[in-house]
């Protein structure tokens, strides 16, 4: 089955509201209700005021015939990312990009495009893989990138070893930073 990538804004443009709005309470993500969540309830809303951009991998047969059925999405927006206070300032230079100080005080934020949803559709699993999902994200921010400048992509995912191995077969490293919670921090250079 072939899939096609359709920003949800552009849906927003060129639909009704309650096409596209069936075609959403429609996906299921067993494995991670918080996503399943997003999707149907902040998704449009985040969408309206610039606060994310999410996009659909959609089926692209019945898209051509008018129908959204959806395999699997995934959100992009930015963060500043908070920087360890434990990091040498090599590390923070090799992040940064240009140097480990500023004003001479280490440097302890980074910008970066942030992945904050991914999954597939529970109901139709075996039709996407996420790695499938992940390097749409990963190019549509390596886009962004070659027009805005920035050097990277983060993902926060649950601590779970699936997922830290999910992250890291796909070129992602942990990160330590200041920020506290059950999530991992993990990112991967752009255009790596």
């Amino acid at each position: 089955m072939e899939a096609i990538l359709v920003p949800l804004r552009r849906l927003l443009s060129d639909w009704e509201q309650s096409r596209v709005t069936d075609a959403i309470n429609k996906f299921t993500c067993e494995k991670d209700p918080d996503i399943e969540f997003f999707l149907k309830e902040r998704a449009i809303d985040f969408e309206r005021i610039s606060k994310s951009r999410t996009y659909l991998l959609c089926e692209r047969e019945e898209f051509s015939k008018g129908r959204l059925a959806i395999l699997g999405y995934f959100t992009l927006s930015l963060k500043s990312l908070a920087l360890s206070k434990d990091l040498s300032v090599r590390q923070r230079k090799e992040l940064d990009g240009f140097r480990g100080k500023l004003h001479g005080e280490p440097v302890q934020i980074i910008s970066c495009y942030l992945i904050g949803q991914l999954a597939k559709n529970s109901a139709k699993s075996a039709a996407l893989c996420g790695a499938d999902i992940l390097n749409a994200a990963v190019s549509l921010s390596n886009m962004a990138a070659t027009i805005t400048g920035g050097r990277w992509v983060l993902v926060e995912c649950h601590d779970k070893p699936q997922l830290i191995n999910f992250y890291n077969n796909n070129s992602f490293q942990r990160i330590e930073t200041d920020q506290h919670g059950d999530m991992c921090q993990m990112i991967r250079r752009v255009g790596a």
